[in-house]
């Protein structure tokens, strides 16, 4: 059976203490796909009103520089976890409810704690190689789990450095290969593709962010490192899953089979 994984990642890798990586495995593309663009129109809509009107307001006051600012700060519409607020809420949980709608669906996502005993500093060092390494890892480990699968990878596009040769696709199969290589009953050619994709032009890839920035808020939680002003927008999405999944966080090593497959685990 084809599949088709969408892979995000979580965090600043050299600065924050948390980063990690998500991964939603997908068979029926064409239908979820159709279900979340119809669930974004009415969300884009109304952040687009919304808009409209703090414009309208302020040209009355002939306050035209914060008018300007707006619109050059204006960035395609995108329904992932870091533009969930109250005002639009209901839609990002229907995100929710249509990855939970198929069995087939799976989404695992692997979280780094840089202050866990026995982190190494120096696998960091190159962003690039880390973020291609962690996402390879990710992939291999499913791949494990769904051994009958032919699986095309899709990537959030990230830029490539001057100094590295290959492609993002390139390297990053070039190190699931080297994954594959350490387990013999995995075979390279259950690849059949992978190709990148920038996030605002695909809801499955922006389904993945939401997912994943869901377990990245309740590690930051349970470290005390959410504000109260994310906490108000974030928190009842966040505990619609909890509530889901019957657990008190999502910050932990768990696996949920009731709805889709959804898997947390933290990489020792």
């Amino acid at each position: 059976m084809n599949k088709f994984c969408f892979i995000d990642s979580s965090g600043i890798i050299k600065q924050d203490r948390f980063f990690g990586t998500g991964l939603l495995i997908v068979k029926n593309v064409g239908d979820m796909g159709d279900k979340l663009s119809k669930n974004s129109q009415p969300a884009k809509q109304r952040v687009q009103q919304s808009k409209n009107e703090k414009i309208e307001n302020l040209l009355s006051q002939g306050k035209k520089d914060e008018v300007i600012q707006i619109l050059r700060n204006s960035t395609k519409f995108e329904m992932k976890f870091d533009t969930v607020r109250p005002s639009t809420q209901m839609y990002y949980e229907r995100m929710i409810d249509v990855f939970l709608s198929d069995k087939d669906n799976r989404f695992s996502a692997m979280i780094i704690d840089k202050h866990k005993t026995g982190f190494n500093e120096k696998e960091i060092e190159d962003t690039w190689e880390t973020y291609t390494k962690y996402a390879a890892v990710l992939i291999v480990k499913e791949m494990k789990n769904l051994p009958d699968d032919s699986l095309c990878i899709v990537v959030d596009e990230i830029s490539r450095p001057r100094n590295k040769p290959l492609s993002l696709e390139d390297t990053l199969l070039s190190k699931v290969r080297t994954e594959i290589l350490k387990d013999s009953t995995l075979n390279f050619d259950s690849i059949f593709g992978a190709f990148s994709i920038e996030s605002h032009s695909n809801f499955l890839m922006q389904l993945s962010d939401l997912l994943l920035g869901a377990v990245m808020y309740d590690y930051k939680k349970r470290f005390d490192m959410v504000s109260p002003a994310m906490e108000k927008k974030k928190e009842i999405l966040v505990k619609k899953l909890r509530d889901i999944f019957r657990v008190k966080t999502l910050a932990q090593d768990f696996t949920e089979n009731t709805h889709a497959h959804f898997h947390v685990f933290e990489r020792v």
